[in-house]
C-alpha cells in the first residue's frame, strides 16, 4: 500500500492494467489460435490472404486487443478506486482532499485474473461448445476441468460470486460518498457509472479514449467543482435505462393501419418434421410448437426446394427457384445476389412494404445471408459474413479469457465486437427472443412482418445451458459431448455410442429451439398480437443423422426424407373467414414456394409475374396431386468415400472454387463463370409426389435415375427405376419443369442450364 499523486496512476495501473491485457492477448493467440471453421481446416487460406489483406488483421487486432484492455481498464480501476476508499474506511480519514491509496501491481494483476477465471468458468458451463476445439482438439489434457464444471457446478454460482464482488464495490462507492462526500468519492460513483454506460452499449473507442484519459482526470480532479457531479451523476443514472425507456415509448407513437395482421415466420436452420412431438409421439421434445400446432394448419409433406440455407430463404421469399434466380450455393456472386428483389424476384417483404408492413430479419449465425441480398427487410438484425468478418472471430475465439466478455455472459456485454455474434458454436437464443421483442416492442400496433431465424439447431448443435443435457448421455465423455461440427473431407461413420450422443444433441438442440419459439409465442400473446397475427413456422431445411448410409448433414444428396422434408404450421388471424373454410391439416406435398402465393392470395392480390408455386389457401379448399422439386446444394469437399462423392461430377473444394472480393466488403464468393456452370450442371435434382422419389444424378458416365417408394421405403433404400414403373413419367415431369424455369436445353439426358447452351463442358 502506497499513497501516491494522481501522476503515478498512469505507472502503477494503467500501464499494469495494459501489460496484463497484452501478454494473456499474445499468450492464447500463441496456444489456442483455431483455423478450423465447420470441421475444416483453412490454416493455408488465412495464410494465403494474410498478405493481401494484412490491415484486415491489423483491425481485428485492434478491436480484440482493445476490448480487452477495455474490460480489464473497468474492472481494474474500480478495484483500485474502491481499494483506496476502503483504506481511508480502515485510516478513519476524514480529510476533505484524500489521497489515491494504491494496491501494489501483484494484487491487482491477481484481482484481475480471478475475475477472468470466475468469468471463464461461468462461461464455459453456459456455452461449453465455444471452447470445444480448445479442449477437445488442442488441449486435451484439460478436459477434465471442462467435464468436472459442466457435470458439478452451475453457472449461478459465478454469477452469484461475480454479483457479489461488483455489488460490494458500488455499495462501497455509495457509502463513501455519504461519508465522506469529498470529490474523489464523487468521482468514483461517477466512474462507476460511466464505465457501466458504457460497457452495455458496447462503446469500444469512447471507452478505449476514456480509459487512457483517466490519468488525466485525475490529474485535474481538485478543479471539478462537485456541482459537475451533482449533474452528471444522475444524468449517467438516467442513461443505464434509456435505450429500454425508447424502445417501449417508440411503439404509441406509431399507427395502426386496419385489417392487417401482422406476419411472423418463425424458423429454425435443420429442424426435421419428423422431431415434432405431434409428429413422433415424444410430449418431452416440443411441447411449444405442439401447443401451437393446435391452433394451426398443419402441412405434414412439407419440402424445402433446396436444402441449404441462402438458396432455400431466396427461394421461399421470392416464390421462385434457385435455377432461375441464380443464387443456388453459399458463395453467391454479385451479380447473382443482384438479382434478388429485381424484375421476376421481389421477395414477401417487398410485398408487404407496399401494404404499409414494416420489415425485419433476426436471426444468429445462419442469418448471415440476410445481409447479402437485397431481400427488402427495413432493418436486418443478424450478422454477416465476409473474410474480415471471418478473421475478426478467428482471433476473437483464441481469447478465452476475453469471450465472457464478447458472448455476454458477463453481465450485459456482449456489443464491443458485433462480429461474434456469427459464432456457429454460440446458440444461446435468448439474445434472439430478445431483439424480438424490441422490434415488436418499437412497432407497436402498426403491421409487422418479422422472419426470425435461429441456428440452435444446425451444426454443431450448440444450445446453452441447461438444454444441452436434455437428450444426451452424461456418462459419455468422448469428443462429441457438447458438439458435432460436419467434417465434409470424413466418411467414416461414429460408433454405435457416438451416433446416439449426436443425436442426442440434435435433439437437445430442437428442445432448445421449441423452448425459444414459446418465448415468442408467449410474448405475442402477452402484448395482445396472437391472435390476428399469421404466424408461420418452417424450416430452410431439415439434416441427415446417420440414417442408412446418408451421413450427416445436409445439401450433398437428396436421398431419404430428412433432408427437405421440413415443418410447416400456419395459424391465421382468429377473426379470418378462412378459419372456417380450411380444414386443420393438408397431407398432399408442397413447398417452400408455396409462401409467396400464399401470402399474396391471402390479401386478395395478383401476382405480377408467373411463379411456380401455389397458393396453399387455394390447395386447402381444393387438393390436387402435384409433385415438387429440390436440388442438391454445392459440394464443399471433394474429399471421401460418401455415396454421392463416387456419383457426382467432380469440381475443386470450396476453398479452390471461392474468391475474396475486397472492393466488396471482402465478401466471398464463386466468381469464376465456369465454375458457377459446372456447379449447376453437376447438381442432382428431384421430384417428389405423394408416393415416390425420382432422382436425377449426372455423372461423368452419363445420367443415373433412381426411384424410391416413400411410404415402404423412407430412406430409399430400393431403386425401383430399372423396373420401368412410374419413372418414366416423373422423368418426363422433371424435364420439362427444369426446361421451363432454368432456361435448360436437354443433351442425351443431361440437363443443361441456359448459360450452358453454346458452351463447351
Amino acid at each position: 500500500m502506497e499513497v501516491l499523486p494522481a501522476p503515478s496512476f498512469f505507472k502503477r495501473v494503467i500501464l499494469t492494467i495494459l501489460g496484463y491485457s497484452v501478454f494473456f492477448y499474445l499468450f492464447f493467440l500463441i496456444f489456442n489460435t483455431s483455423f478450423r471453421i465447420m470441421g475444416v481446416d483453412v490454416g493455408d487460406y488465412i495464410k494465403q490472404y494474410l498478405g493481401a489483406f494484412f490491415g484486415v488483421y491489423l483491425s481485428a487486432t485492434f478491436l480484440v486487443l482493445g476490448s480487452s484492455v477495455v474490460f480489464h481498464g473497468f474492472v481494474g480501476t474500480l478495484f483500485c478506486f474502491v481499494y483506496s476508499l476502503m483504506m481511508h474506511f480502515k485510516q478513519r480519514t476524514n480529510s476533505s482532499n484524500l489521497q489515491l491509496i494504491l494496491p501494489n501491481s501483484i494484487t491487482l494483476i491477481s484481482y484481475l485474473f480471478l475475475i477472468d477465471l470466475l468469468g471463464f468458468m461461468h462461461s464455459v458451463i453456459l456455452y461449453p461448445q465455444i471452447y470445444g476445439e480448445f479442449f477437445f482438439f488442442r488441449h486435451t489434457w484439460a478436459d477434465g476441468f471442462l467435464y468436472f464444471l459442466t457435470d458439478h457446478l452451475s453457472p449461478n454460482l459465478f454469477s452469484f460470486i461475480l454479483l457479489f464482488l461488483f455489488a460490494s464495490q458500488f455499495l462501497i462507492s455509495i457509502f463513501s460518498l455519504y461519508k465522506f462526500k469529498n470529490k474523489i468519492s464523487f468521482f468514483v460513483l461517477s466512474h462507476l457509472l460511466l464505465t457501466l454506460v458504457l460497457f452495455q452499449n458496447g462503446l469500444l473507442l469512447p471507452s478505449i479514449l476514456y480509459f487512457f484519459l483517466l490519468p488525466l482526470l485525475l490529474i485535474n480532479l481538485q478543479r471539478i467543482h462537485i456541482r459537475t457531479y451533482l449533474i452528471l451523476i444522475p444524468f449517467l443514472v438516467f442513461l443505464l435505462p434509456f435505450p429500454l425507456i425508447v424502445d417501449s415509448l417508440y411503439g404509441y407513437f406509431t399507427s395502426a393501419i386496419p385489417n392487417k395482421p401482422s406476419i411472423f415466420i418463425l424458423s429454425a436452420d435443420s429442424l426435421r418434421y419428423d422431431k415434432l412431438g405431434f409428429v413422433s409421439g415424444d410430449k418431452t421434445i416440443t411441447p411449444n410448437i405442439d401447443l401451437f400446432a393446435k391452433d394451426s394448419i398443419v402441412f405434414h409433406d412439407h419440402h424445402t426446394t433446396i436444402p441449404r440455407t441462402f438458396p432455400s430463404w431466396a427461394d421461399l421469399l421470392t416464390g421462385q427457384y434457385a435455377m432461375s434466380h441464380k443464387i443456388r450455393d453459399m458463395f453467391p456472386s454479385k451479380d447473382e445476389q443482384g438479382r434478388i428483389g429485381a424484375g421476376a424476384f421481389t421477395t414477401i417483404p417487398q410485398f408487404l412494404k407496399k401494404l404499409g408492413y414494416h420489415t425485419a430479419a433476426i436471426g444468429s449465425f445462419a442469418a448471415d445471408i440476410f445481409p447479402r441480398a437485397n431481400f427488402g427487410f427495413d432493418e436486418v438484425l443478424a450478422p454477416n459474413f465476409n473474410a474480415r468478418i471471418m478473421m475478426i472471430q478467428r482471433t476473437a475465439e483464441s481469447q478465452l479469457f476475453l469471450l465472457p466478455v464478447l458472448t455476454g455472459s458477463f453481465f450485459g456485454g456482449g456489443n464491443f465486437i458485433s462480429e461474434i455474434d456469427g459464432l456457429s458454436t454460440w446458440g444461446d437464443g435468448s439474445r434472439l427472443v430478445d431483439r424480438f421483442k424490441k422490434v415488436v416492442r418499437r412497432q407497436g400496433d402498426h403491421p409487422l412482418m418479422v422472419t426470425y431465424f435461429s441456428s440452435v439447431v444446425h451444426f454443431p448443435y450448440s444450445p446453452a445451458y441447461p438444454h444441452y443435457k436434455k437428450y444426451t448421455n452424461p456418462d459419455y465423455y468422448g469428443k462429441f459431448k457438447y458438439l458435432k461440427f460436419v467434417d465434409p473431407t470424413n466418411s467414416n461413420i461414429p460408433s454405435e455410442e457416438e451416433v446416439a450422443q449426436i443425436r442426442g444433441l440434435f435433439d437437445s438442440s430442437v428442445y432448445a429451439f421449441d423452448v425459444e419459439f414459446g418465448n415468442l409465442i408467449f410474448y405475442l400473446k402477452e402484448r395482445g398480437i396472437y391472435d390476428q397475427s399469421i404466424i408461420i413456422l418452417t424450416a430452410d431445411h431439415g439434416e441427415s443423422l446417420y440414417e442408412d448410409i446418408h451421413g450427416q448433414g445436409h445439401g450433398e444428396h437428396l436421398r431419404g426424407e430428412a433432408v427437405t422434408k421440413v415443418p410447416l404450421l400456419i395459424k391465421l388471424p382468429k377473426n379470418s373467414n378462412w378459419n372456417q373454410l380450411l380444414p386443420k391439416e393438408y397431407k398432399g406435398v408442397t413447398s417452400s414456394i408455396d409462401l409467396y402465393p400464399t401470402i399474396v392470395s391471402f390479401f386478395d392480390k395478383k401476382e405480377e409475374v408467373e411463379r411456380p408455386g401455389v397458393s396453399l389457401l387455394s390447395l386447402l379448399q381444393n387438393p390436387i396431386e402435384r409433385s415438387v422439386y429440390s436440388e442438391t446444394g454445392i459440394w464443399f469437399s471433394d474429399q471421401g468415400e460418401h455415396f454421392f462423392q463416387k456419383q457426382r461430377i467432380p469440381y475443386p473444394n470450396i476453398l479452390q472454387l471461392h474468391q475474396v472480393v475486397a472492393e466488396d466488403d471482402y465478401q466471398i464468393m464463386i466468381t469464376d463463370k465456369t465454375y458457377r456452370e459446372t456447379i449447376a450442371f453437376s447438381k442432382h435434382r428431384t421430384l417428389i409426389d405423394s408416393h415416390y422419389k425420382l432422382i436425377y444424378i449426372p455423372t461423368r458416365k452419363g445420367v443415373l435415375f433412381e426411384l424410391y417408394d416413400r411410404i415402404s421405403d423412407p430412406l430409399s433404400t430400393k431403386n425401383l427405376y430399372p423396373l420401368g414403373q412410374v419413372g418414366t413419367k416423373m422423368r418426363e415431369d422433371l424435364y420439362s419443369l427444369v426446361k421451363k424455369w432454368e432456361d435448360a436445353t436437354q443433351a442425351g439426358d443431361y440437363l443443361l442450364p441456359g448459360t450452358l447452351r453454346n458452351s463447351d463442358l
